[in-house]
């Protein structure tokens, strides 16, 4: 069976991607044109650098959210941001929250932002770690994850799972600078090579999983 990046050769693949996730790297993971038809900025909660934070906010629409699996949600006591959800795809987002470190200060710098998340990512922390309302969204991931539900939430707590790496992430929108509209698959591709970053989707993420469920 030939796979979708032998059929898609400007796309990297997945192992790939995942090796450069492991190294602390930003990847580029886009999904389906029948969905958002969006690329994000990927990258492990536990590597956010205030440098790679700052890189994130110019290059993206600048609302950070941060996905999270189901138990690292419950571990924190994060209730769901609303009884009803309406988002369209129903991205599930909890209560937005800052680090309660006493560093911390309007909590929207890079610094803080930065410090919020490898705090979600820290085995030490608990929910005692953080004060509500905040300027990080943490999303909560479904169970079963990109084979259940094919978001970009679900993406990158796979990425986190297959890298070793705790299972909290960063992501956000990439966006054009001429316009600020949203980086589709052609400007996503040209964003990869132009910061030597990988490039995937949502598609080949699954079609790997599926190949190796199992082994």
């Amino acid at each position: 069976m030939v796979s979708f990046e032998e059929t898609n050769p400007t796309f990297h693949s997945i192992p790939e991607a995942v090796e450069a996730f492991r190294k602390g790297e930003f990847i580029v993971v886009l999904d389906s044109t029948d969905r958002e038809n969006e690329g994000d900025l990927i990258i492990a909660a536990e590597d956010v650098t205030v440098e790679k934070m700052a890189f994130m906010v110019r290059w993206t629409s600048g609302l950070i959210v941060a996905p999270l699996s189901p138990p690292l949600v419950e571990k924190f006591s994060l209730p769901q941001m609303v009884p009803n959800n309406e988002e369209p795809h129903s991205t599930a987002f909890t209560i937005s929250l800052d680090s309660r470190d006493p560093s911390v200060t309007t909590g929207i710098s890079a610094y803080d932002r930065a410090l919020t998340l490898r705090t979600l990512a820290d085995p030490a922390a608990t929910a005692a770690s953080f004060r509500s309302p905040g300027h990080m969204f943490p999303l909560r991931a479904v169970e079963g994850g990109v084979l259940v539900r094919k978001g970009h939430t679900e993406a990158a707590v796979e990425f986190c799972k297959l890298a070793g790496k705790a299972e909290a992430s960063a992501i956000c929108e990439l966006v054009r600078e001429r316009d600020g509209l949203m980086m589709r698959r052609d400007d996503c591709l040209e964003f990869g090579r132009k910061w030597g970053l990988k490039v995937c989707t949502i598609e080949g993420l699954v079609e790997y999983l599926d190949k190796t469920k199992g082994q």
